[in-house]
């Protein structure tokens, strides 16, 4: 039996009570961070961001110092986690070298996000006068929050719900539901699919016979214009002065259009992933092999604007969406080193770099470059790369690349 998570975002009214609750959650994981550096001390570690360690006796014995008169006892624990997850992807990221120079989480926070666990939700079908409502319990003595939902809101799934965050940004209060299912473990196919996820194509796959391209194009657009309207905000906010009426609604203006941009490409995100995901249902494949790209912004200098475009390349949401996604319909996902896939050919096992959108090879083979990548990451999962009698790509089962578009709906003059 496995296990996969949903989460859902619903937008609600400012209750007094919020900023209090995401302040207790800051003042906690301060607390986290003093009682860290004591523990460093006492082991003799003055020094915890150089010679991290902490025992497995850490966790525990801070849980029983931490306290706050206002957020649940299972928030406070969500803190705790949180705190130590962060320590263990620096730790992590020190280790392989994926960003240089990390930074430890010893920044002190004023406010944080604070989840509510199963224990601290209850939920009020009510009768047709109040709606229905959820309640988030605090700490003992403390009355509860009191939230209206509304009357669309699916209280069959309620018993899913394993988490519950009170989220803040930039002026709007929401509250994200974290759902938990279990699946039965079904047998899928024994099929493998290669996937070369890119910055103009985000998703390039080959299942042995079929070459799909998802163009990204409209992507990189809503990305292209989102850099032209921050540049556009800051420049008439870089003429007034800071914190002046002027400058805040300039500001919350700014905000308001980013975060509708960043919702048209998270949209298109999923509507790329969820097809293609689909696909592989399908056709009845087994494993999903992803080129892993970790730190390779590390090694990017094509200029500034290359670099603008590199930099915002989302190309882990695309992996965690496919992930997620796949593991849902039970679908294996592996990550590979994808180095010199699209740089090797096929057919002889030759390496040449590719200078265009195609790829050329001096035996005579031609094809799509990231089609290129996506062959090459599947042969290398099942141990046949550069091997040039893998694949005769002159014989009918190797097919030309087929493309799809994302297709948006234009507002009609």
């Amino acid at each position: 039996m496995s296990s996969f998570y949903r989460t859902q975002t619903l937008k609600i009214e400012e209750q007094p009570i919020f900023s209090e609750v995401n302040a207790a959650s800051g003042a906690v994981w301060n607390d986290c961070s003093t009682l860290m550096d004591f523990y460093q001390y006492q082991r003799g570690y003055p020094h915890a961001h150089r010679d991290f360690y902490f025992g497995k006796d850490c966790q525990g014995w801070m849980d029983k110092k931490l306290s706050n008169p206002i957020l649940h006892s299972q928030s406070r624990q969500a803190v705790r986690e949180r705190y130590f997850k962060s320590w263990k992807s620096y730790s992590a990221l020190k280790k392989s070298g994926g960003i240089q120079q990390p930074k430890p989480p010893s920044k002190r926070k004023n406010y944080m996000t604070t989840r509510f666990k199963k224990s601290a939700i209850r939920f009020v079908e009510g009768n047709p006068r109040f709606g229905k409502r959820v309640e988030l319990s605090l700490a003992a003595g403390q009355p509860k929050i009191d939230i209206p939902l509304p009357s669309s809101f699916d209280m069959s799934k309620a018993e899913h719900i394993a988490t519950i965050d009170l989220c803040y940004n930039y002026g709007q209060w929401t509250l994200h539901f974290s759902y938990r299912y279990e699946t039965a473990t079904t047998e899928t196919g024994e099929e493998v699919v290669g996937v070369d996820i890119g910055e103009i194509h985000p998703i390039v796959s080959h299942d042995g016979q079929d070459t799909h391209i998802y163009n990204g194009r409209y992507i990189r657009s809503l990305y292209r214009y989102r850099n032209k309207v921050l540049a556009e905000f800051s420049q008439r906010i870089s003429r007034c002065k800071r914190h002046s009426k002027r400058w805040w609604c300039l500001t919350r203006r700014k905000w308001k259009r980013i975060r509708k941009i960043d919702n048209q490409i998270k949209d298109a995100l999923h509507k790329q992933t969820t097809k293609f995901v689909k696909y592989c249902q399908g056709k009845g494949i087994g494993t999903i092999v992803l080129g892993d790209l970790t730190g390779i912004r590390n090694s990017i200098k094509y200029g500034k604007r290359a670099n603008q475009k590199l930099h915002q390349w989302a190309f882990g949401k695309i992996a965690e969406l496919i992930t997620y996604k796949a593991k849902a319909l039970g679908i294996k996902v592996k990550r590979i080193d994808e180095s010199y896939t699209s740089q090797t050919c096929p057919k002889c096992g030759n390496r040449k770099k590719p200078t265009n959108r195609n790829y050329g090879c001096p035996c005579g083979f031609k094809y799509h470059r990231d089609g290129v990548g996506a062959i090459n990451i599947r042969e290398k999962y099942l141990g046949r790369f550069g091997d040039p009698v893998v694949a005769e790509m002159g014989s009918p089962r190797m097919t030309p690349p087929l493309g799809f578009r994302l297709k948006v709906r234009v507002a009609s003059s």
